[in-house]
């Protein structure tokens, strides 16, 4: 009895440790689908002078499925009866994203400085704003990349670890 107790304190410890690893594993990925995201709504904008909430319905569809609810969200709360503004519906959006993802607050703050440009100013300052953005989520993607690996393993281990350090200290 007191071995499986034991094992399934290992096992526990080791699949929380490995939780904490998944989310450094999932950082740059999620930067990266949000740069592609971000390209798509530019390209919407500067060539295809959608409006926003049309823009942000049609990145919706073809971002990653843990990107595709603040697209969505954000649309709403542009079409609602009682639109919000777009910096509001935007920093709206932001706190949810910050709650469901993996995004930590570096990452969401350099997004919500794009949220008082888009709607309130013209085609190409909106294009500008947005490729200064992609270009500081390249940045950030390279650090958190660099930052993933290291963390990873660390987080696996410490994981086990822990499990077998519960072990030793309480039988």
């Amino acid at each position: 009895m007191k071995f499986t107790g034991a094992l399934l304190v290992i096992v526990a410890c080791g699949l929380l440790g490995n939780d904490v690893a998944r989310g450094y594993a999932q950082r740059p990925r999620l930067l990266r689908s949000f740069q592609t995201a971000l390209q798509f709504l530019e390209t919407e904008i500067n060539y295809g002078a959608t409006p926003l909430p049309e823009a942000f319905g049609k990145v919706a569809a073809i971002a990653e499925p843990q990107l595709a609810p603040f697209f969505l969200q954000v649309r709403e709360k542009l079409l609602a009866p009682q639109a919000l503004s777009f910096q509001e519906a935007w920093e709206w959006g932001l706190k949810d994203l910050g709650r469901y993802t993996v995004l930590g607050p570096r990452e969401l703050d350099l997004l919500l400085s794009l949220g008082g440009i888009l709607g309130g100013s013209d085609r190409k300052d909106q294009v500008k704003h947005l490729l200064l953005t992609l270009q500081q989520l390249k940045e950030a993607e390279a650090r958190e990349r660099e930052k993933s690996g290291p963390n990873e393993r660390m987080w696996r281990y410490l994981g086990f670890l822990l499990g077998i350090m519960l072990i030793l200290t309480f039988y």
